[in-house]
């Protein structure tokens, strides 16, 4: 049981006890470690729980993966869903921008860029968890999109810009950053960045 926001106990549905375990034990040892009887039982649920929730044990990896990959974009897409909302005026809206860009490439981003590789490399093999990869990808470029609706109403960006398409591929550099972060040196990377950012800004404002 957990406590919520004010004090009360909330109860915790056996599926989401059993997905962040999972979650927990991918982090710690790897997919190899998923053990779906120890999981269950460790989560106080019988194994026909488990099973009704997520199948089988592939099944419980790739809810356990796609969860990871999804969590590891949602606070950069918060952080740039505010530098838009915030913005009131087309400058402003390019120099939040340009800083979420930054944010989204720092180092303290790393390890996020790390855990997308990660499930990326897990869904090479996994037809399921890639359709939940893109599923997570396509949502969250469509949220990005819907996000630029008020300034494309003021004016501040073209209508004819698919700006759906723009955050997948921008999403798709930021995960690439990741060989970038393998032994390039620190020139190296800058001008990465330094690329990536003025590509990004002209696709998004078009100059």
């Amino acid at each position: 049981m957990d406590r919520d926001a004010a004090g009360t106990t909330a109860v915790v549905p056996p599926h989401v006890r059993i997905l962040e375990r999972a979650i927990e034990v991918i982090e710690s040892g790897g997919e190899v470690a998923i053990r779906t009887n120890t999981i269950a039982e460790e989560c106080g649920v019988t194994a026909p729980i488990l099973y009704r929730a997520f199948t089988n044990r592939e099944g419980l990896i790739v809810a356990a993966q796609a969860e990871r990959y999804r969590r590891a974009s949602a606070v950069a897409m918060d952080y740039l869903f505010d530098r838009i909302k915030g913005a009131t005026s087309r400058e402003e809206l390019r120099a939040n921008i340009a800083e979420t860009l930054d944010f989204i490439v720092s180092p303290g981003r790393s390890r996020y860029r790390r855990l997308r590789a990660e499930v990326i490399g897990s869904a090479v093999s996994r037809p399921a968890l890639a359709a939940e990869v893109q599923r997570i990808d396509r949502e969250y470029s469509e949220a990005i999109a819907a996000a630029y609706a008020p300034a494309i109403e003021r004016g501040w960006l073209a209508p004819a810009v698919d700006l759906a398409a723009v955050a997948l591929w921008v999403q798709g550099m930021v995960n690439s950053r990741t060989q970038i972060e393998f032994g390039a040196d620190e020139v190296v990377a800058r001008h990465w960045d330094d690329l990536m950012k003025a590509a990004a800004l002209r696709a998004i404002f078009g100059d």
